[in-house]
């Protein structure tokens, strides 16, 4: 378990430093993944479609433990109605609570939805940047047994979390600065030319 701390860390410290992408992303989930024995991890972000708002969560980075059959394989990840599969794993996410539960136990449509994964157990955590914004959340699956998480595997997964919140929170800051900056030149630049 220490290792898998120390894994943490480091994947903690990758996420500020960096950022969150593609890279980083995988790595940090490959690095406490392979140190918790998890055969699949995830980070996942939750958006708005369409006009009507409509609630979707879309797999932004994955990782595998080979042989594991990859979760960026799985197009059902990309874009699927959260809540249509689990509302009441959605409503304890938004909630900031973890779900921890073996693949048995989950609701019919996403029971089976993880069963055709080869899903076994599954531990989610949310992302909350701010608190007032759910972002989306990181999971990590056992694809060999339906395991029971231990508090110190939960406390490590929200430890994850809270690295993945704070580079979005960064992210989300540079951006913002970012627009500023612009709309200041464009103002300057207005200025300047007279009009």
């Amino acid at each position: 378990m220490i290792e898998a701390f120390s894994k943490v860390s480091e994947a903690s410290k990758l996420l500020l430093e960096k950022g969150l992408g593609v890279s980083t992303g995988m790595e940090a989930l490959g690095m406490v993944g392979h140190a918790l024995r998890v055969h699949r991890a995830y980070i996942f972000e939750n958006r708005t479609q369409g006009t009507y708002g409509r609630f979707i969560t879309d797999m932004r980075y994955g990782w595998a433990e080979p042989p594991t059959p990859s979760p960026l394989a799985n197009p059902v990840l990309r874009a699927f109605s959260f809540r249509d599969f689990a509302p009441g794993w959605v409503d304890m996410l938004e909630a900031g609570m973890v779900v921890a539960c073996p693949t048995r136990d989950a609701p019919p449509t996403m029971r089976e939805l993880l069963e055709r994964q080869g899903t076994q157990s599954v531990l989610m955590c949310p992302i909350n940047p701010t608190r007032q914004q759910w972002w989306g959340m990181v999971a990590f699956e056992d694809c060999q047994q339906p395991r029971a998480w231990k508090p110190e595997e939960v406390a490590l997964l929200k430890s994850l979390s809270r690295a993945v919140a704070a580079s979005v929170r960064h992210g989300q800051m540079r951006s913002s600065l970012d627009q500023v900056r612009n709309s200041l030149r464009a103002a300057v630049s207005r200025t300047a030319s007279g009009h």
